[in-house]
């Protein structure tokens, strides 16, 4: 019998280590299942950053052409303004001559019927006299 408790107290023993055997290694393997999800996630941790720094480029690229694009039409705007403020001052300038002229050409006329009128007036004096 006592050979029998032995037998049993080992047994128990053999079974206590087995079972805690077995729950190690059920435990390992849900730590490697855990290790493949980190690697899982790490994986689509680096996509992410990835897909980050892709974006922040095209972002950076598109301030860029919006900046090129902004600079040009500035520039065309600036030439359009100088263009039209340019065009009228030249045809002002043209039409102040012509206006000078034609003043000029009047004050001719007003003087060259002044002169008819004074040599006129005598001779409309004689004639109603």
């Amino acid at each position: 019998m006592a050979e029998q408790a032995d037998m049993d107290s080992a047994l128990a023993r053999l079974e206590a280590a087995l079972t805690v055997a077995v729950d190690a290694l059920e435990q390992a393997e849900a730590v490697a299942d855990k290790g493949a999800d980190v690697k899982r996630l790490e994986d689509e941790l680096a996509q992410a950053h990835q897909k980050i720094a892709t974006l922040e480029q095209l972002d950076r690229d598109r301030e860029a052409a919006l900046d090129t694009a902004l600079t040009r039409a500035r520039t065309a705007e600036d030439r359009s303004v100088e263009a039209a403020s340019s065009a009228p001052s030249d045809n002002t300038a043209a039409l102040e001559t012509e206006i000078a002229e034609l003043r000029t050409a009047r004050a001719q006329d007003l003087a060259e019927m002044k002169a008819l009128l004074a040599e006129l007036e005598p001779m409309l004096e004689t004639s109603n006299a």
